[in-house]
């Protein structure tokens, strides 16, 4: 009896042993037969159990980065759980993303790109160039951030699935550009979300939990393959914390990081923060709308001899740098000797005298977002007041502020932050700035007119100084971002992360 009660024992055991066998065969199979997804042992997950949090100055309004235009849904998403054909460098000029090359025909107007075999999507899916041929389709026909950059497409073709051909109806030396942003991400065509509160993309990261204004929390995608396997398994933003709460935060290790720190919070840190350079720059935005004053170029100029940009740009801290032009230092059209209109209040003076006061109505209305402080308001309507000129300044939330300046125009004079590659928008008589000027146009048309990038830098430069002199705006400073790290972490990148911060290269030390 006892010894044919051990033979069943021994063998349930040896059927469960098999039986494990069998099934984890299988799970590691699958994969291979279906061409989907992947596979990682429970207790081999890199990064697993690991999690970074960060502090960002200013939170995403939606996740929905098709239609969201705020840079802090770029900050978040773009690369970590959206790729795009190319990818930013540290300077933001064009690199290989999920095209790993490209050949570019000798007129400039045939541009074929090779996808990366081993991109999937977050459900496991294979990226092809269907989804990348679908994506564009469906940026251009629902009017996606980005579309303005895909104007001058003649037609796209996929004769494979590892091979995108993208046809131009004029040569644009700006598209290898243009596709590392919101106008070269690849969207699942088979996903099924709501994209303001969650995600579906093809990053080392996917949305795990959105408090909006709160809190924004990534994890690794488990179905990602490529060469961004990120090590660290869960990045938690948070968007809200006094500054003095910020800093003993970071000091006692309950965060990691604070990026795009602002000049309250860097003032109470113990250690200087690292500025960072970007491609960002503050700009004051004119209405240039006939029933404004600002109209009038005059009246522009007079505006931009009575602002010291140097005393604006202090206010910022970290060492923003004042413009002298429309574009800083990382675009290819940056011209160093261009100083226009430089803080001068007898210009100024001069200028503003010839309005009467009625020409000002009530004066002029600056509206601008909340997250650049008071300081800097008050400060330009006393700047403005000394030149003569009556300024109403009104500081407000990010949606009061998308609905009345973005959507319905209702301003005078605006800040807000504008890349180098937004230099475009000058050109666009249905921009936010209402600025319409054919010779701006047509001189646009010739920047992008050109095959070779040394005709496109001397183009951009020369386009840069017809609109300066325009006075369409003024470009105030460069953001620099601060950025202030716990010493156990590693991996932070040195630029641009205030639109671009990949996450995948953050680890945690000891």
């Amino acid at each position: 009896m006892e010894r044919g009660r051990h033979k069943r024992i021994g063998s349930g055991i040896i059927f469960f042993l098999v039986l494990a066998v069998l099934t984890a065969g299988t799970y590691m199979a699958w994969p291979l037969v279906t061409g989907q997804g992947g596979w990682r042992l429970p207790w081999a997950q890199e990064g697993s159990g690991r999690i970074v949090r960060i502090r960002a100055r200013q939170a995403p309004v939606s996740l929905d980065i098709r239609t969201e235009p705020g840079r802090a849904t770029d900050q978040a998403l773009m690369g970590n759980v959206y790729q795009t054909l190319t990818r930013p460098d540290a300077k933001g000029r064009p690199t290989p993303g999920l095209a790993q090359n490209w050949e570019v025909s000798a007129n400039g107007l045939l541009y074929t790109f090779h996808l990366r075999d081993d991109a999937r999507f977050a459900d496991g899916r294979r990226l092809t160039s269907e989804d990348a041929l679908w994506s564009l389709h469906q940026i251009i026909d629902h009017q996606y951030q980005g579309h303005r950059d895909l104007d001058g497409l003649a037609r796209v073709t996929n004769p494979d699935d590892a091979t995108l051909v993208i046809g131009l109806k004029s040569p644009n030396a700006r598209l290898l550009t243009a596709l590392s942003g919101r106008a070269g991400i690849v969207y699942d065509r088979q996903a099924r979300v709501n994209y303001s509160t969650r995600s579906a993309g093809s990053g080392p990261y996917q949305v795990d939990d959105w408090q909006p204004g709160t809190s924004l929390t990534l994890t690794a995608n488990k179905s990602y393959r490529g060469p961004d396997k990120p090590a660290i398994g869960k990045v938690i933003f948070t968007y809200t914390g006094s500054p003095q709460e910020t800093i003993k935060d970071l000091d006692q290790g309950h965060l990691d990081a604070v990026v795009d720190m602002d000049p309250a919070t860097a003032a109470q840190a113990h250690k200087a923060p690292t500025a960072t350079p970007s491609t960002d720059n503050v700009v004051l935005a004119f209405n240039n709308i006939a029933t404004s004053p600002l109209s009038d170029q005059h009246m522009r100029e007079a505006v931009r001899y009575a602002l010291d940009r140097e005393a604006i740009a202090k206010l910022e801290g970290g060492g923003a740098k004042a413009l002298g032009g429309p574009l800083n230092q990382l675009s290819p059209g940056y011209d160093p000797d261009l100083q226009a209109f430089p803080f001068d209040r007898a210009q100024a003076i001069h200028r503003s005298s010839y309005y009467r006061p009625s020409f000002f109505k009530n004066g002029l209305r600056l509206v601008y977002p909340r997250e650049f402080g008071s300081q800097v308001g008050e400060l330009m309507r006393t700047q403005l007041k000394a030149a003569g000129i009556p300024t109403q300044v009104s500081m407000v939330d990010q949606p009061t502020f998308r609905d009345q300046v973005l959507n319905r125009r209702d301003y005078d004079m605006a800040l807000m932050v504008m890349g180098n590659d937004e230099i475009d928008r000058f050109a666009d008589p249905d921009s936010t700035m209402l600025f319409d000027n054919v010779d701006v146009q047509n001189s646009w048309k010739q920047v992008t007119d050109c095959t070779d990038q040394n005709t496109y830098a001397e183009r951009l430069k020369a386009f840069a100084r017809q609109v300066s002199d325009l006075s369409p705006s003024d470009w105030l400073y460069q953001r620099t971002p601060l950025v202030l790290t716990a010493p156990r972490l590693k991996g932070m990148p040195s630029s641009l992360l205030d639109r671009y911060l990949p996450l995948w290269n953050l680890r945690i030390q000891g």
